[in-house]
């Protein structure tokens, strides 16, 4: 297995088990990395391997946010919205390559291309085929990446006129696209070389020097990759963050999702039958792991088998941002939560906001519900004394607000009860119905508030029940 160095006390670097990348292949994706850094594109780059990886992951349905019943029908559903969504991923993955490319390399291609559609000659065919399929530098495999992309774009487009499209078509056009992308030499060594210093860097220096104490070199290089996964994970979301704040479409981030839902699958898979099976694993490093991968699973499932679960079919705006938005707030957290958690099982008196500036603590999460818990009781308890028909357009709104904004720091049990309360409120005609309906949605908020009062993070922190306005 590779070494996981630590330069300088500010860059943990891991190698993957899995990264059996010649060093011929390694100095030369090295020297393509160092070229764009030096020309400020790396983040170019990055985002191009996400959105690679993303291709691999989302023709893979298991990946998709699925409800139990989608799961059993897959192969009755319509991949319709899904290719549009690819199609829309594929022109910024085109984009990214020209932006990759040196300004001449880019003329020559569009040169090429334009050579390759107009002059429809077989010999010019043969001869621009050839020179790609060679792929001598990395903008050589770019350019090939592009053409496929083009194609791929062509095959969609006639796709969306039929009626529907299979789930053998789908999963079809996913394995061609992904084995013509596997032939661009450069992005195939590139995917294969996973953890790369220009990428995959932890900059916080005390997090570098509690790596760099832990004394076995197996946990050592375990919970660097634990950590490196991790930060890994955050960048992607940072993607959809940027589209959040600038009020981009949100569509294309499903694919992201399926892309964090498979590799937290993954992480989890090497948490479980490898990191928790060392020999002579400390217990409270034991605990802390298992910890993590438990809260991890269930952050899955929360957002794979409920929150995201018939996003690709939304046409409205708000609902659209607001799935993104809870989901992205999830995965942040509990990714973030998992790298505090970790670190400071090696040193107690770390702080998450020494690492993450806008860290909230569990501490800060659990007195933020039990007020907002005790606020939508009181506000139920005054609709039951005094409600009226005009109120219960408010009330509906206040109780779906506290699903939207607080529901998700609630165990993920919780979550179909509180579902079925606001339905059941909604479908109420009479408002001797609703607060019928309000009676035992009362008693549900009060008994979710004495779980969260029961939270260790809670026990010195008392509740006075204020007043509220």
């Amino acid at each position: 297995m590779d070494s996981n160095p630590i330069t300088d006390g500010a860059l943990v670097g891991a190698r993957h088990a899995l990264d059996r990348v010649s060093e011929h292949n390694r100095s030369s994706i090295d020297r393509w990395l160092e070229m764009l850094s030096r020309e400020a594109k790396t983040d170019f780059l990055f985002e191009l391997e996400m959105w690679v990886k993303c291709f691999d992951r989302f023709f893979r349905v298991k990946n998709h946010p699925l409800s139990e019943q989608e799961a059993r029908d897959i192969v009755r559903r319509d991949f319709s919205e899904e290719l549009k969504i690819v199609r829309n991923v594929s022109l910024r993955m085109s984009y990214l390559c020209t932006e990759l490319m040196t300004q001449e390399r880019a003329e020559i291609s569009r040169f090429d291309r334009y050579i390759e559609n107009y002059i429809k000659r077989e010999y010019v065919l043969d001869g621009f085929i050839e020179k790609l399929m060679q792929q001598p530098t990395p903008e050589d495999s770019l350019s090939l990446l592009t053409e496929s992309l083009t194609d791929l774009r062509a095959i969609i487009d006639d796709l969306a006129r039929l009626p529907k499209v299979s789930f053998v078509a789908f999963t079809s056009i996913g394995k061609i696209i992904n084995r013509e992308i596997k032939r661009c030499r450069y992005i195939d060594l590139l995917i294969a070389y996973k953890f790369k210093p220009q990428f995959d860097r932890i900059e916080n220096h005390r997090l570098a020097a509690i790596i760099k104490g832990i004394t076995s070199d197996q946990l050592r290089q375990d919970v660097a990759k634990i950590l490196l996964e991790l930060f890994r994970l955050l960048r992607y979301l940072h993607f959809i963050a940027e589209d959040l704040e600038k009020d981009k479409p949100l569509k294309n981030s499903l694919l992201v999702f399926s892309l964090i839902n498979s590799e937290v699958r993954l992480l989890l898979e090497f948490i479980e039958t490898k990191v928790l099976k060392l020999r002579n694993l400390p217990q409270e490093v034991f605990q802390a792991v298992d910890s993590i991968a438990y809260a991890l699973h269930m952050e899955l499932r929360k957002i794979f088998s409920r929150e995201l679960v018939g996003f690709v079919y939304l046409r409205q705006a708000p609902p659209i941002y607001a799935k993104v938005e809870n989901s992205h707030g999830l995965l942040r957290d509990a990714f973030q939560q998992s790298v505090v958690a970790l670190a400071q099982v090696f040193d107690q008196d770390l702080r998450g906001d020494e690492v993450f500036p806008h860290f909230q603590t569990k501490l800060e999460q659990s007195l933020a519900i039990r007020a907002d818990i005790w606020r939508m009781l009181v506000y139920v308890r005054r609709f039951i004394e005094t409600g009226t028909k005009e109120g219960i357009a408010p009330l509906i709104e206040r109780i779906a607000l506290f699903r939207d904004a607080s529901l998700k720091f609630l165990m993920y049990k919780d979550w179909d009860a509180y579902e079925q309360f606001l339905e059941e409120i909604i479908v109420a005609r009479t408002v001797e119905e609703v607060v019928e309906g309000l009676h035992r949605f009362s008693v549900f908020l009060e008994t979710l508030l004495g779980q969260v009062n029961m939270r260790a993070v809670l026990a010195d922190h008392p509740f006075d029940y204020p007043d509220v306005e």
